[in-house]
C-alpha cells in the first residue's frame, strides 16, 4: 500500500498535506522532513504487517501528529494537536468519527503522555513517530533539538538514556520491534564511541 499516494491524489488529504508543508517548514527534527520520513516508516509498517488499516485515516494523523508543537501555551504538544487538528479537519468537513480517530491517534503517539493507543491507524502512526528517533537520523535529532533548546552535550546524552533506549519497548508490532532493535544498538555503539573518545 503506498499511503502517500493519497497526498497527491484525495483532494482533502492533499489540502491537509498542503497546509502542513507550508505551517511545519524546514525543521528536521520536527519539520516536513519529519512528517515525511513518520509516512515511509508507517507505509513499511502496514506492508510487513500486512494490516488492514483505514488509509486516510492514518495519513492525515500522520500529516498532523506535530502540528500542536507550532503553537505555544501550556498544554502538551499532542493535547494541543489534537485539538487543532480537529478544528482544521472540521473546516475541510470531515465528520466527527474521522476527526476522533485522528484527535485519538494524535494524543496516542507521545511518549510523555503515555496514552494507549485504541486503534491500528494509532499504533502504526505511534511505532513510525518512535522509529524515526532511533537510529542515526534520531542521533540526528536529538543533537539538532537540544542546539535550539539551548541544550548541551551532556543533557542530549542524558535524553537518550532517559528517553530515546526506552522506545524500543513502547512498539506495536513485531516488524517495529525488530527494526527498533537494530537502531537502537546503533545508538548504544555511538554513546560506546562517546565514551571511549572521553576516555
Amino acid at each position: 500500500m503506498r499511503l502517500s499516494v493519497l497526498m497527491d491524489f484525495n483532494p482533502r488529504v492533499n489540502v491537509v498535506a498542503r497546509v502542513c508543508r507550508k505551517l511545519y517548514g524546514g525543521d528536521p527534527a520536527h519539520g516536513w522532513p519529519h512528517i515525511l520520513r513518520v509516512m515511509a516508516w508507517a507505509e513499511r509498517i502496514v506492508n510487513s504487517e500486512g494490516l488492514d488499516v483505514d488509509p486516510e485515516v492514518l495519513v492525515v494523523s500522520v500529516l498532523l501528529h506535530d502540528i500542536g508543537r507550532l503553537y505555544e501555551g501550556s498544554d502538551h504538544h499532542a493535547i494541543r494537536g489534537s485539538e487543532v487538528a480537529s478544528i482544521i479537519l472540521e473546516v475541510l468537513g470531515y465528520d466527527s468519527r474521522f476527526r476522533g480517530e485522528v484527535s485519538k491517534a494524535i494524543l496516542a503517539h507521545s511518549y510523555s503522555l503515555g496514552y494507549k493507543a485504541e486503534s491500528v491507524e494509532a499504533m502504526v502512526l505511534s511505532d513510525a513517530d518512535k522509529l524515526d528517533a532511533l537510529g542515526a537520523i534520531g542521533i540526528a535529532r536529538v543533537f539538532h533539538t537540544g542546539a535550539l533548546m539551548g541544550r548541551g552535550f551532556e543533557d542530549s546524552l542524558e535524553h537518550f538514556k532517559a528517553k530515546i533506549l526506552r522506545l524500543k519497548d513502547l512498539m506495536y508490532f513485531s516488524y517495529s520491534r525488530r527494526v527498533a532493535e537494530v537502531l537502537t544498538a546503533r545508538i548504544i555503539e555511538y554513546l560506546r564511541w562517546w565514551g571511549e573518545e572521553l576516555g
